[in-house]
């Protein structure tokens, strides 16, 4: 009987709810509610005698619950059909044949044992037809077998009828395709052996599965076709239920680590691996990956085979073990057993070592961690430690740097050298140099200004614009114009991190700079480098390119909010050891917005502090860091122990060095920047150095190479500063000058000076040297002549040496003396005539009057006097100044630096007047004492041309600039000598 349509339908719903096996009950039950007909003997002997195909009890278990209800109720059925009557010897039997080869649709059903005997149980069951099944001997069927199908009954209507009937049966035959919906599984030929394992453990259900590389056949007798044989019969809905809901799909994931080839002899890998060997034989299947285990088959033992996997995966899990050791043994095993720590991590498979163990674990499945454990603290089992302090005092200065070292020669003895430091901080003051009073300091100085207003209107040789200032930069690009703007553009893509220079535009300036500033605040002392960086870069530059003057802007006092102290400190000092390294005249100008009033006050006290001669201590000294070493040697070996000990001791000795030297009496001769320039050498190289510039003692310690480097940059210095002190004696009374014009002759620089004679005086016949614009010139000895390389032109030199000092001069010990007149004398007389001409009821008491004796200054003015052609316009000017710059004008010169410290409306040089009392105006009171100071000075003025306040230098053919009544301004150092100072209250 065939389910109507809405029947089905009603049980495909089922179906797919999950009702499945009281469905399926239900659907037996329709399929055999038909008339019973009486049951002879033989039938009940055939049901006594039916076995399923597969009778295994352990098999059974791992059936579901379907296939126990349909056998339950096949067993009812049969139990309640009606038996009939025995047949009688004598009847007569009808027998017909079929046969069904097995390449024949559903033929292979013949081959399964429980399809053959459900067979003959439906054909007694339906048409009481005896059944028989003979699978063909003839060898011609040996490819396909021959199945020969013969039905007999007393009745040869029955026989026809199951005959027809299997026909009907065997045309029903319809094939299930499973393909790629079901996963790679179908791809192995396992897959048809489980679905047929569970086909042959269904006693109701009867299947025959093909492998095939499109996918998985699967024949089933239609019971949508099948008129008689229900209980033979499927529905494709149902076979695709049970591949649903029967088996089941699983992935179990292993340790990353994994390896599950046979080459891998881990247990945890042999393991999984013996396990796929046993299942093989079971309705599942294993496929193996690296990381991954697939599982397909009955859910029950799809179940059972990954809890298998999970108890081998539990037993085999590495996990962290915490080792009972103190870190030193820790590093120990580290530094010297690496390779053993190696090895036992390749001996026992899934154990990492290394990895964990500077942490102190290490990691490894539980039946191996002792074993594990145990050997690594044998390894790390110490004799007992011994310790010792470095003490000495050579050694310190390198101690830190040493560590790695000693650490190394630890290993070299399987030993670790545990290492304690004790730093202290040792500050070395780096002397005055004894050669100069400190008035160097002053001068510099002293060509140090601090301006308030706008840093775009300065009239100077080079402003310098911090290009990492956008504003600034912008700014002054704007007011320099169009043509400035496309020039930094233009050098900005190609070079946008280096200095570089371009015109001015409409600027009053020369040139203009533009700087980076590299900021870093990581440090305080990198910060503060990096403020020093930046005027030592801008200093550095305008001395390479011969500028004269120079502004800056105060850097870091706008948005970044930095101390204003912290900068005046850091730019000033750094320009003042610019000018004393380079030896050279600069007028640096700081420029600073005129609202910025406490930012001005903290720069001119601080400038003030430096003219005064102070130095900053940080510049006046050093520090190192000093190291006391306790070493403590662990080993497992006291041999080791004792050896390593040994070559510690032995390379501390050997690795210091010392360098002492007396009666150095040429330590006096060195200049401030050349101490200063010595002591940051050894600073940088952990060189300690003491020296006493009384005694002329020196001493170096600390590394060997480090100090052997030092004795030779001390060597070199002692030879470099006694050569120009040498210079210096050879050339102080020797004057060189070339001619320039009728009856007029220039005097050559200090520098150029020196070498001419040191050549002179050498012999030699003639003399090359290259002059601050980069020309080169040829003099010749023996005609006294100078020619310039480039234009061939020719000029007369002389050697003066004929100098004669006023006769009323003291006899001096020093280079520089001051004596006080006698009021009594003519000298004092004279000056006091001169200066109360202007001066009478403007002071009320003379102090003192001091006759100023530099040899040197005097020596240079006499020369430039008996050179010019000029002498009868020598006169006597006065020129009035605080107290602290009386000292920088009687060591030096009425230093052009000094320019516009009193104004610059006549020319930007030395002023004078022949008023005393208009210079009176500028000796003003700096002490309460209520002195005041006034020079009176033998000045050149020459021919004289009226000045203004953009002149940095006299018209051509002029000597001085004035205001056509008495102010007169000078332009070279060597116009003008101080000869004397009034001191009056």
């Amino acid at each position: 009987m065939m389910l109507s349509f809405s029947d089905q339908e009603e049980f495909d719903d089922e179906l797919m709810t999950g009702r499945f096996d009281e469905k399926l009950d239900e659907f037996v039950a329709l399929i055999t509610s038909r008339p019973q007909t009486a049951m002879d003997d033989s039938l009940q002997s055939n049901i006594k005698d039916y076995n399923p195909a597969i009778d295994d009890k352990e098999s059974s278990t791992e059936l579901s619950n379907i296939d126990d209800f349909l056998y339950e109720l096949d067993s009812n059925i049969q139990a309640v059909r009606p038996t009939t009557s025995k047949r009688t010897r004598a009847q007569h039997l009808f027998t017909q044949e079929d046969e069904y080869r097995e390449n024949q649709k559903g033929g292979g059903f013949f081959n399964q044992t429980k399809f053959c005997s459900a067979l003959r149980n439906e054909m007694k069951h339906m048409f009481n037809v005896d059944v028989t099944i003979e699978k063909s001997n003839d060898g011609s069927h040996q490819e396909y077998p021959l199945y020969i199908v013969t039905f007999q009954s007393i009745n040869a209507e029955n026989v026809s009828k199951a005959k027809n009937a299997l026909k009907l049966l065997f045309d029903s035959v319809k094939i299930e395709i499973i393909g790629e919906e079901a996963g790679f599984w179908i791809q192995d030929q396992d897959y048809a052996r489980i679905v047929q394992f569970y086909g042959d453990q269904n006693k109701s259900l009867f299947i025959l599965c093909e492998y095939s590389k499109i996918g998985l056949f699967i024949h089933y007798f239609d019971g949508h076709i099948s008129v008689d044989f229900h209980r033979l019969c499927t529905t494709r809905e149902t076979l695709r239920t049970i591949l649903k809901n029967k088996f089941k799909s699983s992935d179990v994931n292993l340790p990353a680590s994994s390896d599950l080839t046979k080459e891998n002899k881990s247990f945890f890998a042999q393991d999984i691996l013996q396990l796929e060997v046993e299942v093989r034989t079971r309705p599942v299947l294993m496929k193996l990956e690296q990381r991954c285990i697939h599982l397909f088959g009955i859910t029950p033992i799809v179940d059972e085979v990954v809890q298998q996997i999970e108890c081998i995966k539990e037993r085999y899990a590495s996990n962290m073990v915490r080792l009972n050791l103190e870190s030193i043994q820790i590093n120990y095993l580290i530094d010297f057993y690496s390779d053993e720590l190696r090895i036992m991590e390749r001996t026992f498979v899934n154990a990492k070592i290394l990895e964990h163990l500077r942490n102190g674990e290490f990691m490894a499945p539980q039946h191996i961690q002792s074993t594990i454990e145990r050997q690594i603290k044998e390894l790390a089992t110490f004799c007992p430690p011994s310790s010792f302090t470095v003490e000495e005092e050579t050694f310190r200065p390198m101690a830190h740097n040493e560590c790695p070292n000693l650490i190394d020669i630890g290993r070299h003895y399987k030993c670790h050298v545990e290492i304690k430091e004790f730093p202290t901080k040792h500050i070395c003051e780096i002397p005055r140099s004894t050669a100069e009073d400190h008035v160097s300091n002053k001068l510099t100085a002293a060509a140090i200004k601090i301006e308030q207003g706008d840093l775009a209107d300065q009239n100077v040789d080079l402003v310098v614009i911090c290009s990492t200032s956008l504003y600034l930069r912008d700014d002054i690009i704007k007011k320099a114009g169009q043509s400035v703007k496309e020039e930094y553009e233009r050098i900005a893509q190609h070079s946008p991190s280096e200095p570089f220079e371009t015109n001015s535009g409409d600027l009053q300036c020369r040139k203009l700079l533009f700087l980076p500033w590299h900021i870093d605040q990581s440090t305080k002392h990198k910060f503060t480098q990096s403020i020093r960086n930046f005027v030592r870069r801008s200093v550095q530059y305008a001395l390479r390119a011969h500028h004269t003057s120079i502004a800056f802007p105060s850097i870091g006092c706008g948005k970044l909010n930095i101390g204003k102290d912290i900068i005046a400190n850091e730019m000033l000092v750094e320009a003042q050891n610019q000018l004393l390294t380079a030896n050279a005249l600069l007028q640096l100008i700081f420029v600073i917005l005129p609202q910025q009033t406490d930012v001005v006050k903290a720069f001119e006290v601080k400038l003030a502090s430096l003219q005064e001669g102070n130095v900053e201590t940080k510049d006046a000294e050093i520090s190192y860091h000093l190291s006391t070493l306790t070493l403590t040697i662990h080993s497992s070996n006291e041999n080791n122990q004792r050896e390593c000990i040994e070559a510690l001791h032995n390379h501390i000795t050997n690795s210091t060095g010392t360098y002492e030297a007396y009666q150095q009496t040429a330590l006096k001769k060195w200049t401030q920047p050349a101490l200063n320039k010595f002591f940051h050498f050894c600073q940088k190289s952990h060189v300690v150095i003491d020296v006493d510039m009384k005694i002329g003692y020196l001493r170096l310690y600390g590394s060997k190479e480090a100090v052997r480097e030092a004795e030779s940059e001390y060597l070199r210095q002692q030879v470099k500063q006694s050569e120009q002190a040498r210079l210096a004696v050879i050339a102080r009374d020797i004057i060189w000058a070339y001619k320039i014009g009728e009856n007029q002759w220039e005097k050559y620089s200090s520098e150029i000076n020196t070498l001419i004679e040191d050549q002179y005086t050498s012999k030699l016949q003639s003399f090359n040297y290259t002059d601050d614009k980069s020309k080169e010139y040829l003099i010749d000895f023996q005609m006294m002549t100078e020619k310039c390389l480039s234009t061939n032109q020719e000029r007369p030199i002389v050697r003066q040496t004929d100098f004669t000092f006023p006769k009323d001069w003291h006899v001096q010990i020093h280079n520089i003396q001051q004596f006080s007149l006698s009021t009594n004398s003519d000298e004092f007389k004279s000056l006091l005539r001169l200066f109360n001409k202007t001066m009478t009821k403007k002071y009320t008491e003379i102090v003192r009057i001091d006759r100023i004796q530099n040899k040197q200054w005097y020596m240079q003015y006499n020369s430039y006097r008996s050179f010019s052609s000029k002498k009868h316009t020598e006169r006597k000017l006065f020129h009035g100044c605080p107290r602290q710059t009386t000292s920088l004008i009687i060591n030096s010169f009425f230093n052009r630096s000094f320019a516009g410290i009193n104004g610059v409306v006549y020319g930007q040089g030395a002023y004078f007047s022949a008023k005393a009392n208009y210079s009176h105006n500028y000796a003003t009171i700096t002490d309460s004492t209520g002195e005041r100071y006034m020079f009176v000075a033998d000045v050149l003025v020459g021919d004289t041309i009226t000045g203004n306040s953009k002149m940095k230098t006299p018209p051509a053919g002029y000597d001085s600039t004035t205001d056509g009544d008495h102010i007169f301004v000078t332009y070279r150092d060597d116009q003008a000598y101080a000869s004397y100072l009034i001191v009056y209250k």
